[in-house]
């Protein structure tokens, strides 16, 4: 059985940090890139991310028209917002449950998270990413773009899943914990023979870069 693309599209500092060392809601790309990440979510059925992504932005993106004209109006057509997460610290005071998305829980928890009917379906975490995502292709999704946080991203990575990066370089070295890929206890070196082609490579104002890498 198939699964679903996973395409991690994400902002970082040349030192591969995606928010500052305070933490918190953080975008570190320019108006440019925001408008490369409305881009690359329209293109997808659905998003994902972890808990820690939920709690620091309290939202989601927003796929948005944009007008030459600088209008700018919200799309009818929003990605499925999936969130992968066993805890129950969900608060109905967030601007994310307000949106005018549809709300997906992944959870290993056999207790229903989703009983405060915040989540339109709640999903169970089958042992791997492999087997959910296969579960997540049975429900339609074909196109997945994974968000964060790092923990979720390394899992994925982990069991080889990624098939694209998008990612944005940020000329700044800011520094602190908040790597997209957690730093591992042991030295093994995972992956090491995975090879990744460049799709393509955007200037971006502010001197960014936008790479898209492929799986090959």
């Amino acid at each position: 059985m198939s699964i679903p693309r996973v395409i991690i599209v994400i902002a970082s500092s040349l030192d591969g940090r995606i928010a500052f060392p305070g933490g918190g809601e953080s975008h570190l790309g320019s108006e440019e890139d925001k408008r490369m990440l409305n881009q690359h979510l329209s293109m997808v059925d659905a998003t994902i991310f972890g808990l820690g992504t939920l709690i620091a932005h309290q939202s989601t993106y927003l796929i948005k028209n944009l007008y030459g004209n600088d209008e700018v109006t919200l799309s009818k057509k929003q990605p499925i917002s999936i969130v992968a997460s066993n805890s129950k610290k969900f608060n109905s005071n967030w601007e994310y449950f307000r949106q005018p998305i549809r709300r997906w829980l992944i959870s290993s928890s056999k207790v229903d998270n989703s009983s405060n009917n915040d989540f339109e379906k709640q999903l169970f975490f089958e042992d791997s990413w492999s087997k959910t995502l296969i579960s997540l292709k049975k429900q339609g999704i074909n196109d997945l773009a994974l968000l964060g946080g790092a923990k979720l991203i390394n899992s994925f990575i982990k069991e080889d899943l990624i098939t694209d990066i998008k990612i944005t370089i940020i000329p700044q070295i800011i520094g602190g914990k908040y790597t997209w890929i957690p730093q591992e206890e042991t030295n093994e070196i995972f992956n090491l023979k995975r090879l990744w082609e460049i799709k393509s490579i955007k200037n971006l104002m502010n001197n960014e870069i936008h790479i898209h890498y492929k799986k090959i």
